[in-house]
C-alpha cells in the first residue's frame, strides 16, 4: 500500500467520536507501512512496525507495574528513538504521558512527580536516578531487536491496545509555570488531542519529514510527535548536542532532507545566522518553516524570505491550554506580521472587560472557543473555573481566557499585542514574572524585587532593593537552585528605589529601559594571564552585560543559556580573530578554560575556518547524497 493510500486509510477529520486516539493512528501505520522509517535520531533508525512493537513492550512494562487506564506516567528521557517509544508506549497502557524538563532541578522535578501524582516513570538509563520518592521505574531502551518485517500479524505485545482510550481520557499533562512560581500542569485529553491532530493534518497535508527540535515537557513537541506519525512521516530528533550548535542543525537538515521545522523565533535567528556563514543550501530541502512560542518579529521573517524564497513560513500561535496551537498564518513572501486566523475546529473571540465582542481594530482580550480547549488545570479547581469558562454559543462547551491582548484586522486576522498581565514568553517558556519576584523577595536580605525580560525575550534582568551588605551575585546563584534556567534572571541589579508610574505602580517600561541602557564595564584580566584572558572576559562582558567576570565560574552560572552562547562564538571571534565550535564552547565554561582553549588554536573544536567551513560543506553534499541513495534503495 503506498502512503498516500495509508493516509487516506487513516482519516484525520471527523467529530470527536469517530476520531481515534493518536496512538491507534500509529499503530495503523505500523499495520500499512510497517518498514517505512518512523523515527531517526542520531544514528539510530526505526520503522513503524518496530516503534509500535517497542512501544507496546514498554505498555506491558507498565501494565505489570499496576499502571491503568486514567493513571499518569512520567517520562524523563534523552531525546531520541526511546523518547519516542515511551511515550507512545505510555498512551498504549492506557495513562497519560506527563514529560519532565531534563534541565529542571531535582527539587522541582519531584515536585511535577508529586502535583501529577504518578503512577510510575518511564526513564532512560542516564536519567533514572532523578525520579525519587519510591516512583516504580520502567526503563525505555530495549535490548530486542525491532521487527520492521512486512508481515500482516499484529506486532507482539499490541493486545495492550485493548485498554481502549475513550475522548475524556487524559493523554498528557505538560507543567508551565505557576503565579506562585510552583508547577501548574495543563491536563489534555484524547478528545483535544486528536482534533489538534486532526487540524494539523489539514492545514499540512503533506507527511514529509519533520525536525523536533523541542524538549519533550514544551508542547510544540506535540505538533512534531502527533502531528507526524499520525500522517506517516518521518520524525528525526535532534540530540540534545545537535540543538546546542546551530551549524550540526543544519547538517540534520541537509543529511535528513527535512521538510518541516517548527522552533522558537530566537532559536531559528540563529540557524539563519549560521546559514549565512556556510551557505543556505542546507536549508534547501525545507518546505515549511513554522514560528511558534514567542512573538515573530517582522525582521525575521523578512529575513527569512531573503534568504529562503522558496520555503514557505507560518506563523502559529497557541497557549498549552488550546492543545498547542489556535490560530496560524502562512506566508509565501514577505507581508505584516499577524498570528492570522483560527485553526480549523477552533473559534476566536475578542472580548472587553465585561466579555461583550470588541469593534474590529479595537484592542481586546483573546479568548478561545472549541474542541481543542484542554479539560483544565490538574488538581486546581479554583485555577481551572477562573480561566475556563462556559462558551454561549456552544452548548456545553467551554472557552479558555488566554490573557492575551489582540486586534482583529479588517481581514479577519489578528495582531498579537502582548500580555495583559506580566506573563511573558522567554526564550520559548511561559514565565510568570510574579512568580520570579515572589522567590526573590524570599531570599535573605531582599526586601522587594521587580523583574523585566529583554527586548528579544530571551533574559531577564532583576532589580531589587536589598539590606546593606547584600551579594546581587550570591542571591543569583541561589535562586539558581530554586528555579528553572528560563525563569533565573541574567543579572540582578540593585536599586535604592524603584521609579513608579503616575499610578503609584512600579514602572516596569522606565526599568526595562535602564536594563538596556546600564552599561557594561568590561573586566579587567590579571596582567599574568595575557591579552587572550583579557580579550575572553571582555566578550562574556558584552555578552552576559555583567561588569565583572571572575575567570573561574561556569558560563550558565553566570546567567548564560544556550542562545548566549552563539552570541559568545561571535564576540569571541571579533575580538581574537578565532572562532571557536559551540561543542567546544560547551566543554569549555570558565574563562580560563576558554582563553587557554583559544591559545590552543581551538584544536578540540571544528575548524571554523573559512576553508574549514567550505570542507565542512563538501562532506555534508557527499553524505546527504549517499543518504538519498540508500533512501532510493530502501523505497525499491
Amino acid at each position: 500500500m503506498s502512503l498516500t493510500e495509508a493516509v487516506a486509510a487513516a482519516p484525520a477529520t471527523g467529530t470527536t467520536a469517530d476520531r481515534p486516539p493518536v496512538h491507534e493512528l500509529v499503530s495503523r501505520f505500523a499495520r500499512l507501512t510497517p518498514q517505512r522509517a518512523a523515527v531517526r535520531s542520531g544514528d539510530a533508525t526505526i520503522g513503524y512496525r518496530g516503534l509500535d512493537a517497542w512501544a507496546a513492550r514498554i505498555a506491558a512494562r507498565l501494565a505489570a507495574a499496576g499502571v491503568g487506564r486514567g493513571d499518569r506516567v512520567a517520562i524523563l528521557a534523552a531525546p531520541g528513538t526511546a523518547m519516542v517509544a515511551g511515550a507512545l508506549g505510555i498512551l498504549k497502557s492506557g495513562a497519560a504521558y506527563v514529560p519532565v524538563d531534563r534541565a529542571l532541578p531535582d527539587h522541582r522535578v519531584a515536585a511535577v512527580l508529586a502535583d501529577a501524582r504518578v503512577s510510575a516513570a518511564v526513564v532512560t538509563a542516564d536519567l533514572e536516578h532523578r525520579v525519587t520518592g519510591g516512583v516504580p521505574v520502567v526503563r525505555a531502551e530495549d535490548t530486542e531487536q525491532p521487527d520492521d518485517g512486512d508481515q500482516d500479524d499484529e506486532p507482539e505485545g499490541s493486545h495492550t491496545d485493548r485498554a481502549a482510550a475513550s475522548p475524556a481520557d487524559p493523554a498528557y499533562l505538560i507543567y508551565t509555570s505557576g503565579t506562585t512560581g510552583e508547577p501548574k500542569g495543563v491536563l489534555v485529553e484524547h478528545a483535544q488531542l486528536s482534533a489538534s491532530t486532526a487540524a494539523r493534518a489539514e492545514v499540512y497535508p503533506d507527511a514529509g519529514v519533520f525536525l523536533l527540535v523541542s524538549p519533550l515537557a514544551f508542547d510544540s513537541s506535540v505538533a512534531g510527535l502527533w502531528g507526524t506519525l499520525t500522517t506517516g512521516g518521518t520524525l528525526v530528533v535532534a540530540r540534545p548536542e545537535e540543538v546546542t550548535d546551530p551549524e550540526r542543525l543544519l547538517g540534520l537538515v541537509d543529511r535528513h532532507t527535512v521538510t518541516r521545522l517548527l522552533c522558537v523565533p530566537s532559536l531559528y535567528s540563529v540557524l539563519l545566522d549560521a546559514a549565512e556563514r556556510t551557505g543556505t543550501a542546507a536549508l534547501r530541502s525545507l518546505r515549511t518553516v513554522i514560528m511558534a512560542g514567542e512573538p515573530l518579529p517582522q525582521t525575521l521573517l523578512d529575513r527569512h524570505f531573503r534568504l529562503l524564497r522558496e520555503t514557505e513560513l507560518v506563523n502559529e500561535y497557541g497557549p498549552t491550554e488550546a492543545t498547542v496551537w489556535a490560530s496560524y498564518r502562512r506566508y509565501t513572501g514577505p507581508a505584516p506580521v499577524t498570528i492570522g486566523r483560527a485553526v480549523p475546529g477552533v473559534s476566536l473571540y475578542v472580548l472587553d472587560e465585561r466579555g461583550e465582542p470588541v469593534p474590529d481594530g479595537t484592542e481586546g482580550e483573546l479568548y478561545i472557543g472549541g474542541e481543542q480547549v484542554a479539560r483544565g488545570y490538574f488538581g486546581r479547581p479554583e485555577a481551572t473555573g477562573a480561566a475556563f469558562l462556559p462558551d454561549p454559543h456552544r452548548p456545553g462547551g467551554r472557552r479558555y481566557r488566554t490573557g492575551d491582548l489582540v486586534v482583529r484586522r479588517a481581514d479577519g486576522t489578528l495582531d498579537f499585542r502582548g500580555r495583559g498581565d506580566h506573563q511573558v514568553k522567554i526564550r520559548g517558556h511561559r514565565v510568570e514574572l510574579g512568580a520570579v519576584e515572589e522567590e526573590l523577595r524570599g531570599l535573605p536580605g531582599v526586601r522587594d524585587a521587580a523583574v523585566v525580560p529583554d527586548a528579544g525575550r530571551t533574559l531577564l534582568t532583576g532589580f531589587v532593593r536589598t539590606e546593606p551588605g547584600t551579594d546581587p551575585a550570591a542571591l543569583r546563584q541561589e535562586l539558581a537552585r530554586r528555579l528553572p534556567d528560563a525563569m533565573v534572571p541574567a543579572r540582578l541589579l540593585a536599586v535604592d528605589a524603584f521609579p513608579l508610574t503616575v499610578n503609584g505602580k512600579v514602572d516596569r517600561a522606565g526599568l526595562a529601559e535602564r536594563a538596556e541602557q546600564t552599561p557594561v564595564a568590561a573586566p579587567e584580566a590579571p596582567a599574568a594571564q595575557g591579552d587572550t584572558t583579557a580579550q575572553v572576559a571582555a566578550a562574556w562582558a558584552e555578552v552576559l552585560k555583567i561588569p565583572s567576570v571572575p575567570l573561574d565560574v561556569n558560563f550558565f552560572d553566570l546567567g548564560g543559556h544556550s542562545l548566549t552562547m552563539y552570541q559568545l562564538q561571535t564576540a569571541l571571534e571579533s575580538r581574537t580573530g578565532v572562532r571557536p565550535s559551540v561543542v567546544s564552547l560547551f566543554r569549555h565554561t570558565t574563562v580560563a578554560a576558554q582563553a587557554a582553549l583559544l591559545a590552543g588554536g581551538a584544536e578540540d573544536g571544528r575548524d571554523d575556518s573559512a576553508a574549514g567551513r567550505r570542507e565542512a560543506a563538501a562532506r555534508r553534499v557527499s553524505a546527504r547524497r549517499a543518504r538519498r541513495s540508500r533512501d532510493k534503495e530502501d523505497v525499491a
